[in-house]
């Protein structure tokens, strides 16, 4: 039902997990993070136990649904030459 609704609104994905800790990409998160990966994107830093458990940042959470959207638009260039993001097509 979820999955059909997603569908609906124009998804062209719909998953849904468990909300438990995620122990293994926490530890891949915390490398990255302290290689320096994330560049001067520095709110990646931030609320980082928050990010690898999912009933921390909404307590009681027994499920996460992860809805996908394909940004890659159809049209490669704007009128008049300006030069857009592809993300910024999207009607979001």
């Amino acid at each position: 039902m979820i999955r059909e609704f997603a569908r609906q609104l124009g998804f062209e994905h719909c998953g849904i997990a468990r909300a438990v800790k995620l122990d293994d990409d926490a530890r891949r998160l915390e490398k990255w993070l302290n290689k320096g990966m994330h560049g001067g994107m520095k709110y990646m830093e931030n609320h980082f136990e928050l990010r690898v458990d999912p009933s921390k940042l909404v307590p009681g959470a027994r499920s996460v649904i992860t809805l996908l959207m394909n940004y890659y638009p159809s049209e490669r260039q704007a009128e008049g030459g300006y030069k857009i993001s592809k993300y910024a097509y999207g009607s979001d």
